[in-house]
């Protein structure tokens, strides 16, 4: 499949997922069957990713569609594709989960690694960025990273696309991706951090 065509074929999907949570949001059934249909198996692997528990998983998966039927009509396509609003619900759920687990001192020996590790991942962090009054912040901030790191996170946070695709797109090594999101978002808090600083002193 070339690029025009994965292109014309993620427009589709993401067009038909506005529209579902649209109808989702008038509490229409049939909409929201058809949405769970589209986007629970990513979502579902997103957090076996996170979980590795499938029972929790199904459970946490359950819980977010939940929350999607109650808030659909918070979406809003202008700040983020539908997939990425569905995929940020489901991976703060799964990362209080996880907090939870911490907080009860069972937490399996990697959970801390796999949270950093899914952390980098989520629109977490770009989530409270994207305010209104921090977007201006945030655009000089971006424009400021290192062309590699800017590119990896605009895939990873702005299109959704997980670390492994994020890879594939770019052509490279996945570890190398990760260390360019990763050391990019260090960047972006100290910068956001540091801006906050002057304003506060201002």
């Amino acid at each position: 499949m070339n690029s025009s065509v994965a292109t014309e074929s993620r427009d589709t999907l993401t067009a038909e997922l506005e529209n579902l949570l649209a109808r989702t949001a008038l509490h229409d059934k049939k909409a929201f069957a058809r949405l769970y249909e589209l986007t629970s198996p990513r979502l579902f692997g997103v957090l076996l990713q996170m979980i590795r528990s499938r029972a929790v998983a199904e459970e946490i998966l359950q819980e977010c569609f939940i929350r999607i039927w109650q808030h659909a009509g918070t979406y809003m396509s202008l700040k983020s594709q539908p997939m990425t609003w569905m995929t940020s619900i489901v991976r703060n759920r799964a990362l209080d989960y996880l907090r939870t687990q911490k907080n009860a001192s069972v937490v399996p020996d990697d959970a801390e690694e796999r949270v950093l590790d899914i952390a980098d991942e989520t629109p977490g962090i770009l989530a409270e960025m994207l305010a209104a009054d921090e977007a201006q912040s945030l655009r000089d901030c971006m424009a400021a990273l290192d062309a590699n790191q800017r590119k990896s996170i605009a895939a990873a946070f702005y299109r959704g696309l997980t670390h492994d695709e994020v890879a594939a797109e770019l052509g490279m090594a996945l570890g190398t991706v990760k260390s360019w999101i990763r050391r990019g978002l260090e960047r972006l808090r100290r910068c956001i951090d540091g801006q906050a600083l002057i304003e506060e002193q201002g």
